[in-house]
């Protein structure tokens, strides 16, 4: 993100436009020898064939590639070589064709550097834009390393959408009064409508996971607000929308509890090897809860410190290659299991990029959550007793 100055804008130039100024001096160096050689030209044939002429697509490059100011330079260069050229064929060419020439060359030579003013205010206004539009991003889903007393959570995130940030994955890290809370969740669905379903399941979250005492009644209280936006999306013209998800959260004595609603399994990685944790019960994703015969249940397991688990969404899982072939998530986790997390999560976006050859047909999202050791070993000792 472009730096930006508190209070209102600057005229001193930040440090990235400065350097990009620094960068484009040889450009205007470049433009200007150009101009300068075929003015050479010019006047060392004297043939009264001018090709000064051809080097006013150097005033337009230098529209397209520069600042105001060097626009001007290159724009007043060539004006002047054209001015020398036709001036020293004076006698061949007519006080009016000198004229008319050297008015044309300081008339494009001003379009030039209107284009360019054009061009940089547009720039400056697609810069402000993005940067409002990362800020509430980044409102929404907090950028990962996320930090709890008791765990770490790393972890990517790859938006299908083209320069978006987000999309319809989502994911949170709570420290709450019944231990460190983590959602992850997927949106049925793209683009905007996706995103305010995720939205509102995201903010549930972070109340519910507060105030309720279990993990079934934080999933309640997601599904009852996706529901409530349903009906709202009805409404409004809008499709109804459905969210896979899981919720994890960190117990004393090396324990973790899970609730799966329609959402890909977590995976366990310890000993140098990664295996999938099966859910007994699964569950309906939610949004659609109310179509199962029985309740959720939630799920008990084992995550002692020193092992971690990896929550994904199905954008990893099934992703896919030029010929068809899913992404081999657990071969690759097994295989960089004993890799510190920020380079495990490293390795697995690169690998996941050309996997999928740079063309992610949807968004994904990995987590992977350590529980903090120091802790983790306390409680154990507390659960031992004297």
């Amino acid at each position: 993100m472009t730096p930006q100055t508190r209070g209102g804008t600057s005229d001193r130039p930040s440090w990235d436009e400065w350097l990009s100024n620094r960068r484009r001096q040889p450009t205007t160096a470049i433009l200007c020898a150009l101009v300068g050689v075929t003015a050479v030209i010019d006047l060392a044939t004297g043939t009264g064939t001018q090709i000064i002429h051809l080097s006013g697509l150097a005033a337009l490059i230098a529209a397209m590639l520069c600042t105001t100011r060097q626009v001007v330079l290159v724009g007043a260069f060539y004006t002047a070589s054209v001015a020398v050229v036709y001036t020293s064929e004076l006698a061949n060419s007519g006080a009016p064709t000198v004229i008319a020439s050297i008015t044309g060359s300081a008339v494009a030579g001003i379009a030039c550097v209107l284009l360019c003013k054009s061009r940089w205010e547009r720039e400056q206004l697609l810069a402000r834009v993005r940067s409002a539009a990362e800020a509430a991003q980044r409102t929404l889903l907090r950028e990962l390393p996320l930090h709890t007393d008791d765990a770490v959570v790393d972890g990517l995130y790859v938006s299908s959408a083209q320069d978006a940030l987000i999309g319809g994955d989502i994911y949170e890290v709570l420290p709450t009064p019944y231990g460190t809370r983590v959602l992850i969740g997927d949106v049925r669905g793209k683009g905007l409508p996706a995103i305010h379903a995720g939205a509102a399941v995201l903010t549930s979250f972070r109340e519910g996971a507060y105030h309720q005492p279990s993990l079934l009644g934080v999933c309640t209280r997601m599904e009852e607000a996706l529901l409530r936006h349903n009906h709202y999306a009805r409404d409004t013209g809008d499709g109804e929308r459905f969210v896979t998800a899981l919720v994890l959260q960190l117990e004393p004595a090396g324990r973790a509890e899970i609730v799966g609603c329609g959402h890909t399994a977590p995976f366990r990685l310890g000993g140098g090897k990664a295996e999938e944790i099966w859910l007994d019960d699964p569950g309906l994703p939610l949004g659609l809860g109310n179509l199962a015969p029985q309740a959720r249940t939630a799920q008990r397991c084992s995550f002692p410190a020193g092992e971690r688990m990896v929550l994904c969404t199905d954008g990893v899982t099934e992703a896919r290659d030029g010929k068809g072939v899913f992404y081999p998530l657990v071969d690759r986790l097994s295989t960089w299991a004993d890799l510190p997390s920020p380079e495990l999560v490293e390795r697995l976006r690169l690998d996941l990029l050309r996997h999928t050859g740079d063309q992610q047909s949807d968004d994904a999202a990995i987590l992977v959550v350590r529980r903090n050791d120091c802790v983790a070993a306390d409680e154990a000792a507390s659960a031992d007793g004297p």
